[in-house]
């Protein structure tokens, strides 16, 4: 009996010792250092989008030299003013194309966009009475039908509360522009009487935006635009009928928010 237990005995210290042995002869694994985190988000590249939004701006009308009123022509003095400022407002949707260079935080690009806009806005020539009687029931009007631009950007990423998918943006250009310009008497008093001509203008831009890009390829943003067109002549090209002023000088500003 006391020989059966003491077998029993190295029996269970063979039977504990055997695990120790198998693991001191087990290889360690060799060290794998954490995958590398993935790389930063780049702006740099080019792009085609679509952006829509709305367009608010203000303008008035003056006479220029050698305006007068016609049939019978009657001189007015230049540069006075035919309507007081007024707005003008609409919708305004297009495309635009562009690309993007980056060095470290700063991101350098060039865009372009064409857009087509609805925006109008009517004025009464009510402050031309006093030298053409009867004009107050007389109205002009500015329409825009569609604006380019072509500038630079410059933008800053992947500092403070902003990550490296954030753009924070200032850009600036050339616009150009389809205007229309009309007159007409509200009240038909003496006959009906309208006129319109259109003009390409061009003029220059200045703005800021935020982008984010939001992956696989795509990003969002939304931007405000001042657009300031130079003043033009128009009114150039008869005929013209009865009480018409011409020719007459525009003046013409925008304001854009899109998305």
């Amino acid at each position: 009996m006391k020989k059966l237990f003491l077998g029993s005995v190295a029996l269970v210290a063979l039977g504990l010792g055997a695990p120790a042995a198998f693991a001191a002869e087990r290889p360690v694994p060799a060290y794998a250092p954490p995958p590398p985190p993935p790389p930063a988000y780049t702006w740099s590249g080019c792009y085609i989008g679509a952006s829509a939004g709305t367009s608010s701006g203000r303008s008035q009308h003056f006479t220029t030299a050698g305006s007068t009123v016609s049939p019978s022509p009657v001189p007015i003095t230049a540069g006075a003013p035919i309507t007081d400022s007024f707005n003008l407002s609409g919708f305004i949707g297009g495309g635009q194309l562009g690309c993007n260079w980056q060095w470290g935080a700063w991101v350098f690009g060039i865009e372009g966009d064409g857009s087509a806009t609805n925006k109008s806005g009517q004025g009464f020539e009510t402050v031309l009475v006093p030298l053409v009687p009867g004009s107050a029931s007389f109205i002009s009007e500015t329409q825009e039908r569609w604006l380019v631009t072509a500038r630079g950007r410059l933008g800053l990423t992947g500092l403070g509360w902003w990550g490296p998918n954030t753009l924070l943006y200032v850009t600036g250009g050339g616009a150009w522009a389809k205007i229309d310009t009309s007159e007409w008497d509200s009240l038909n008093s003496i006959g009906f009487r309208s006129h319109q001509e259109s003009n390409t203008r061009s003029g220059w831009t200045v703005g800021g935006g935020l982008e984010y890009a939001l992956g696989y390829g795509w990003s969002a943003k939304g931007e405000f635009l001042y657009v300031k067109f130079d003043n033009f002549t128009t009114f150039t090209t008869g005929p013209f009928a009865g009480g018409i002023l011409a020719p007459r000088e525009v003046k013409l500003e925008d304001y854009i928010w899109r998305a």
